[in-house]
């Protein structure tokens, strides 16, 4: 089954719109033990798992191996936060490593373009081997910087690049419910829409859903809480909420 299909499916059935950024920091020796331990707590609550390099780059696609062996056995989709920004030739590696050791999605960058650049990633998500999410507006204080430049915004440029590619879903602020109603309107009904951004960075949960979101990411709001599950749960129910 497609990424697509499998976290809207996840989604529907535990009734959840919420994805957990799994960004555990501190002592390396513990990190990988304390995101199990955060998984259990939470599994009942994600629709899906986001893994960036806070454990990807100390410890590598083997070193997290029993954090991918957890999310398959609990059917939640994973995605590796790569931003990846390179030629036609790397990124295909890239995917062939991800796809090897059961990551199910990547997050890319779009200004790459298309050929030799995204098209091995681009055929990847259409073939169903790995989902393909694309940045249009991050969540951080200085995305306006880039992401707004422009007669009318780059991120609408990139928001056309994603329709045009065809890609599973794209990441734009939950902070700003006018951006991503305009990239809803870009995109259409079809791709998925992950926002970034709730919680410690300021925005709210509920609101990019109203706005026409499908998914919260949320990191820190629960992984650095003294109980996980709770917060989890409590962001699950307001990003559900009709």
């Amino acid at each position: 089954m497609k990424f697509k299909d499998r976290l809207l499916n996840r989604s529907a059935a535990k009734r959840t719109r919420l994805i957990l950024a799994l960004d555990v920091i501190g002592p390396e020796r513990s990190r990988i033990s304390r995101a199990e331990t955060i998984l259990k707590d939470v599994k009942e609550s994600v629709a899906g798992v986001k893994l960036n390099f806070h454990l990807l780059l100390p410890f590598g696609l083997n070193g997290v191996k029993r954090l991918i062996t957890f999310c398959s056995r609990e059917d939640i989709p994973l995605i590796a936060d790569l931003k990846l920004n390179d030629i036609s030739s790397t990124n295909k590696e890239v995917a062939r490593q991800l796809i090897k050791h059961g990551i199910d999605a990547v997050i890319a960058n779009p200004v790459t373009g298309l050929n030799d650049g995204l098209d091995e990633l681009v055929q990847l998500s259409h073939a169903g081997e790995l989902g393909l999410i694309l940045l249009v507006y991050m969540s951080h204080k200085g995305a306006e910087e880039i992401y707004g430049t422009g007669q009318k915004g780059l991120y609408l440029f990139f928001a056309e690049r994603a329709k045009e590619w065809n890609a599973d879903g794209v990441i734009a602020s939950a902070k700003s419910d006018s951006i991503i109603r305009k990239v809803r309107a870009t995109i259409g009904k079809e791709i998925m829409i992950f926002s970034p951004g709730v919680g410690v960075q300021g925005g709210e949960a509920r609101k990019p859903i109203e706005a026409g979101a499908d998914f919260i990411i949320v990191g820190r709001s629960i992984i650095n809480s003294s109980e996980p599950g709770v917060m989890a749960e409590r962001y699950k129910a307001e990003s559900y909420a009709k």
